[in-house]
């Protein structure tokens, strides 16, 4: 298949993640692949793909944008067009009606307007609650996928020079909808070690109150780490703290290093961990919890048996590729 991906964000967030490692995982399944994006994402696009320049800074009803978009998959020559997250999905949903090949959209997070793929063909959602969104049938659920990650025999509290108390392991983006400051306010006093992993604007705000907080409990902010799964792995246990989310690449990253994970009411982990391991995003609520599950660590590993299964078969890399390619194969056969 001829396929164009389209995307018009630029950066290494998650969905800039995903893009890159669909597009390479469909090179290598020997389809070609168009990759419509900014000049600075396809600086580290996947070799073998044929990039195409957009200048989406833009806004998405620019004339000349839509104009430019609509050339670059009109020469494409593409069998299907698939338009990642909201700017790139309302450009090609302006567009479908001239477009020479049927259109696929996914959704990556939670939004509140989704007329812009209602134009489109059919959807993606990374989540079985963001599915939920769409009519039946309308939309189909491909989860993200990670490349496995062995455990680590890496030794934290050497590393980051904590102490002899569980070390837990949180990550993401320094923003409020992670949730870091609920978890900080979590472990107050308790003897916990708490590594936090990624960079944001709310590094000034937690730092002040990883000041305030009662010993024994000791964190960290280790800012941004290209190591971030293989910490995951090497912990005692993750916490995903987050109010929201379209999918956690924490939790699933987590899930395929091994780690017992205890998370708040957010999608996947909420599809995949047992009620016991999911709590209201609530400080009361989280501390509660995990001090039980502390309590209980034999417990909490064999409650992980059965997410651990779903896991390696369903957050997978080669499990991305497959039901995605299948989406596009049903679209392509119903045009």
């Amino acid at each position: 298949m001829r396929i164009a991906q389209v995307v018009a964000s630029h950066g290494d967030g998650g969905l800039e993640k995903h893009v890159r490692e669909l597009s390479r995982l469909l090179l290598d399944a020997g389809h070609h692949v168009v990759l419509v994006a900014d000049p600075r994402f396809l600086a580290d696009a996947p070799a073998g793909v044929e990039p195409v320049a957009m200048d989406f800074s833009r806004n998405r009803r620019n004339p000349f944008l839509l104009w430019a978009v609509y050339r670059a998959l009109r020469d494409s020559r593409c069998d299907v067009i698939h338009a990642q997250a909201n700017k790139a999905v309302a450009i090609v949903g302006a567009l479908t009606h001239w477009l020479p090949a049927p259109t696929v959209g996914t959704l990556h997070n939670a939004k509140r307007d989704l007329a812009g793929y209602a134009r489109l063909a059919h959807m993606i959602t990374v989540s079985a609650r963001l599915a939920r969104d769409f009519p039946p049938g309308r939309a189909s659920v491909v989860y993200n996928g990670l490349a496995a990650v062995a455990p680590q025999r890496r030794d934290l509290r050497a590393e980051f020079g904590f102490d002899t108390a569980p070390v837990l392991c949180a990550g993401g983006r320094l923003v409020e909808a992670k949730g870091f400051d609920l978890l900080l306010d979590a472990i107050d006093g308790l003897a916990i070690n708490l590594l936090i992993v990624g960079e944001g604007p709310q590094r000034d705000a937690l730092e002040l109150r990883i000041a305030r907080l009662s010993p024994p409990a000791r964190v960290v902010l280790a800012g941004h780490r290209d190591d971030l799964q293989a910490l995951l792995a090497a912990a005692d246990a993750v916490v995903v703290a987050s109010r929201r989310e379209g999918f956690s690449y924490v939790f699933a990253e987590a899930l395929l290093g091994g780690a017992p994970i205890l998370s708040t009411d957010v999608p996947v982990a909420n599809e995949i961990l047992p009620p016991a391991l999911i709590v209201p995003a609530d400080a009361a609520a989280l501390r509660g919890r995990l001090t039980a599950l502390l309590a209980d660590r034999a417990g909490w590993d064999a409650a992980m048996a059965e997410p651990r299964r779903f896991g390696a078969t369903k957050l997978t890399l080669e499990a991305m590729r497959d039901g995605t390619i299948a989406v596009y194969r049903s679209l392509i056969g119903r045009n």
